[in-house]
């Protein structure tokens, strides 16, 4: 049972201390598991990397246009160009994905999906505090540990669906202002740090006119010596 369960239940007259002593402890265990799991398998980005090409229009000869765009196409190059000297750069918080997707040993599939919001306006594209916050608030809601905020009800059933690929827009109840979605979307192992989720569970990606794509690591993972 979830807090959301327990409070249904107490609403009707229950007595559910017990069980609320029960999820305590078991959420504390888990709890307790997460830090393990995040102390062994600690995987540090630096976003700040990206900064520099966040402004639009970006310079065809910044490391950023090269490495997404690839070599110009023989035909409709100003739809190509515009695309990466326009597209946005978009933080994606994860939401919910595969327990073995945030640990760096060999998995069973080399491409994960994983729900994930994230924001195309200016003030929150790139803004970690503030998609770090969503993601929790989402992923709390979809555990049980928290009540659902008022309109979120269809995301949270869009969360445990996973066959649902919707995009749906953020409620104003947990966007904070921001023009944001919840997807789901395939991520290859290939194109994360190290081959797997970064701690702080923030994967960039690349928008434009509707598709989304990961920003290679090699363009935000943490320096090495």
């Amino acid at each position: 049972m979830t807090e959301n369960d327990l409070d249904k239940l107490e609403a009707q007259g229950l007595d559910v201390s017990a069980y609320r002593e029960q999820l305590a402890e078991r959420r504390a265990r888990e709890a307790e598991q997460q830090r393990r799991d995040r102390a062994r398998w600690n995987n540090p980005t630096s976003l700040e990397r990206l900064t520099p090409y966040v402004a639009i229009p970006r310079s065809m000869k910044t490391q950023f246009f090269k490495r997404m765009a690839g070599r110009a196409p023989w035909f409709r190059k100003i739809k190509w160009l515009r695309k990466y000297t326009e597209g946005l750069i978009v933080y994606v918080g994860v939401v919910k994905a595969p327990d073995e997707a945030w640990k760096g040993e060999k998995h069973d599939a080399s491409t994960h999906t994983v729900v994930g919001v994230y924001a195309t306006d200016d003030a929150h594209a790139c803004n970690a505090g503030w998609v770090s916050r969503v993601a929790l608030a989402l992923r709390n809601m979809s555990e049980g540990k928290q009540r659902v905020a008022p309109g979120c009800e269809r995301i949270i059933d869009m969360i445990a669906d996973e066959g649902d690929r919707g995009e749906m827009a953020l409620p104003e109840a947990v966007a904070e202002g921001a023009t944001a979605f919840v997807r789901r979307l395939d991520i290859d192992d290939r194109e994360l740090p190290n081959g797997y989720l970064p701690t702080d569970g923030i994967v960039p990606h690349f928008c434009w006119e509707g598709t989304i794509r990961c920003i290679p690591a090699d363009l935000y993972a943490w320096p090495t010596a």
